[in-house]
């Protein structure tokens, strides 16, 4: 019994020493990042610390420098729609999922496109390495339709997608160098992060008073449940 309520008490501590060490690097990056006047700086920030209390001055930021960058395109080709429905629900590209479904939706969608439509991949040159091979082109747009912000519900849903991320990064460090993303040389991993850790954009369609259209779910998700 003494045993096992020593294990609990090393297991709480470990994980509040895990949470205060992220805390500490979430605020050392926000101080460099909000230095900067790239918009897509402040969506990195998101997507490496989507549990940070900066969240909503980052996606202030993001929007306000994004709206003043003359040309810009938004979405793209390979790009995958999330917006929040209430606390437990998003569509994502269309589709109803519950929020805590994102993490594998995530990985799933990253590592194999959509199942018989395309596989949504480019070549790239593995991060020191002579050799190439192909990544997901995949890039997720949070939209929003109301203000105030879902700001809590888009916490957990960037939560989500940004593990399903880092499950991706991991596959490819061992599909890459045979070994899990941390335990790579720093030099790896700044290669696998360079190529995915810009996956998030943010769209502010409030102006459209809710005229969004939302396709009816699917037949096994009870909306109203």
């Amino acid at each position: 019994m003494r045993t096992a309520l020593k294990l609990s008490l090393i297991f709480i501590l470990t994980i509040q020493c895990k949470s205060v060490e992220e805390n500490k690097h979430s605020e050392n990056d926000w101080v460099e990042t909000k230095k900067s006047r790239e918009y897509f700086d402040y969506a990195a920030y998101i997507q490496k610390y989507p549990k940070s209390q900066n969240i909503e001055k980052a996606l202030s930021e993001y929007l306000f420098l994004r709206d003043s960058v003359a040309g810009f395109l938004g979405c793209g080709k390979y790009n995958t729609s999330l917006s929040i429905v209430d606390d437990e629900k998003v569509l994502f590209d269309g589709e109803l999922k519950s929020i805590d479904s994102l993490s594998f939706t995530t990985f799933e969608y990253l590592k194999n496109g959509i199942p018989n439509v395309s596989t949504h991949k480019y070549n790239v040159q593995i991060p020191v390495s002579k050799m190439w091979d192909s990544i997901s082109k995949v890039h997720f747009d949070i939209v929003f339709y109301d203000k105030p912000f879902p700001t809590e519900s888009l916490k957990l849903a960037l939560n989500e997608v940004s593990d399903g991320i880092n499950s991706y990064k991991n596959y490819l460090s061992v599909k890459w160098y045979g070994l899990p993303y941390n335990k790579l040389t720093n030099k790896k991993k700044n290669g696998i992060d360079e190529l995915n850790d810009t996956r998030f954009s943010f769209f502010d369609f409030s102006y459209m008073q809710g005229k969004r259209i939302i396709p009816p779910p699917p037949s096994e998700f009870d909306i109203n449940e």
